[in-house]
């Protein structure tokens, strides 16, 4: 049973006409459009033989199958500026007067009127282009969804240009391109550059190496651009590239489980825990701290390496910031061996003990219970009470270059002080500890009360020869 359609009205020649077969869409040829300035283009005559009169019109024209009519909406397309162009449509006489913009490299842009561009954004990146190349600024008089104004920044310059909407309602088209820079001179620092702009022209240059310098950039947009751009505008340039290149650190922290999920999959024996938590009334759970170790890294440390491991924090200088936990062994070759790493909010005991904490699950999980394991670290916030709670027998070494640069902060410096520490943080038996520590003692008394309140060990002599490790600095971990 067919569905009977209701025919535009026929006394006018311009009528719609529906475009058989499937797909086909009503194009209303006839309709004004207001938004459009193009009243110049030429426009062909419609052919009068097109139009039938309603005598001759068979009722069967109008009779539309119901599964056509309800297909006709799912194939329907929206239209783009090039189907402006195949051919097949009367808004092709439209574009016969003017020229489409073809791209072309910096340095070698040239305007001229009846220039068409496919849409706005392409017609002000063009034109951006163009402006900052012969060094002149912008003065817009008037911009809206139709038209676009806009003169040169300088006061008495006779140049502009004005370009609007064709009937497309998406091209834009310049209409009108006058004057010349006869009195301005070239601005080196041009209002209109702007960062996307850089980050744009500038991509290729940092995605070949992301650490090039600030200065480098600089340099390059002198000589290439010859423009003036400040040196603090350069970072936020490699920061949006990098951006572009690698993604957003919040895209990064949203596919976290997924690349736990992965490691689990891949690397059988490993570990990999996110943790999320969520304020009172919030939608999605928030990052709060994450552990990872591949089942190899764990494996290879409890079968080859020496029982001492290295801990250290290290500050990511990232948008939402952090600390990345590592720890560390050596093996036999005294060469280090990456064991666990993680990322917490803060470096605190709370952060410090969920990273010991996972480290020994992930010991027990490969049928290892021992704690005697001997820490090495700086004396970081923590650090002391997260270990032992963790694992109670352990023994815990300190840094001696952090502990000396403590040491010079209270005011016991110098190159007798250095010397003297450097003897007994490095003796390997009672001796000559001691002989030192009485030099330190004659140097300031203090200096040792203090020295013995440092629990941790630090002085060679004082190691346990099992450890088969006389590492007194976390060098090797940072």
């Amino acid at each position: 049973m067919g569905k009977f359609v209701s025919k535009a009205s026929m006394g006018n020649k311009r009528a719609a006409r529906t475009c058989k077969g499937k797909g086909g869409a009503v194009i209303f040829e006839g309709e004004d459009d207001e938004d459009s300035e193009d009243s110049d283009f030429e426009e062909s005559e419609s052919d009068d033989g097109d139009v039938d009169s309603d005598d001759e019109s068979d009722i069967g024209d109008f009779i539309v199958e119901e599964e056509e009519l309800a297909s006709m909406g799912d194939d329907i397309h929206d239209m783009s500026f090039e189907d402006c162009l195949d051919g097949s449509s009367k808004r092709d006489k439209n574009y016969k007067n003017g020229k489409v913009y073809v791209e072309q490299p910096y340095g070698s842009i040239k305007l001229e009127p009846w220039l068409i561009f496919t849409d706005r954004e392409a017609f002000l990146d063009v034109l951006r282009d163009y402006c900052i190349q012969e060094g002149f600024g912008l003065s817009v008089e008037k911009a809206d969804s139709r038209r676009y104004t806009v003169v040169c920044a300088v006061e008495g310059c006779d140049w502009g240009i004005h370009a609007s909407k064709m009937v497309d309602k998406f091209s834009r088209a310049i209409k009108s391109l006058t004057g010349e820079h006869r009195q301005c001179g070239r601005l080196e620092v041009n209002p209109i550059v702007t960062t996307k702009w850089l980050v744009g022209k500038l991509l290729p240059e940092i995605e070949a190496n992301l650490d090039i310098p600030v200065l480098t950039l600089k340099k390059m947009t002198q000589q290439k651009y010859r423009i003036q751009v400040k040196t603090r505008l350069f970072y936020k340039v490699k920061a949006l590239a990098k951006e572009v290149i690698n993604g957003s650190f919040s895209e990064s922290y949203a596919l976290l489980p997924r690349y736990a999920e992965m490691i689990k999959d891949t690397n059988p024996g490993s570990y990999a825990l996110i943790t999320w938590h969520s304020d009172p009334g919030d939608v999605q759970p928030k990052f709060k701290a994450c552990f990872f170790s591949f089942g190899a890294q764990v494996r290879g440390f409890l079968k080859g390496c020496r029982p001492m491991i290295g801990i250290d924090g290290a500050h990511l200088s990232g948008f939402f910031k952090g600390i990345l936990l590592s720890a560390l062994g050596i093996d036999g070759n005294n060469e280090i061996f990456l064991l666990a790493y993680g990322v917490v909010d803060t470096e605190s005991q709370e952060s410090w003990n969920y990273f010991m904490r996972n480290l020994r699950a992930l010991f027990e999980r490969e049928g290892c219970s021992r704690d005697d394991w001997t820490f090495i670290s700086d004396r970081m916030r923590g650090v002391d009470l997260a270990v032992h709670e963790n694992f109670p027998r352990a023994t815990r070494r300190c840094c001696a270059q952090h502990l000396y640069m403590n040491c010079k902060n209270g005011g016991w410096s110098g190159e007798l002080f250095h010397k003297l520490f450097g003897i007994a943080a490095n003796a390997y038996n009672p001796f000559v500890y001691n002989k030192a520590m009485e030099k330190i003692t004659e140097f300031d008394p203090n200096a040792t009360k203090y020295l013995d309140t440092c629990t941790e060990q630090w002085s060679r002599h004082q190691f346990d020869p099992a450890v088969c490790c006389d590492h007194n600095t976390t060098n090797y971990v940072e």
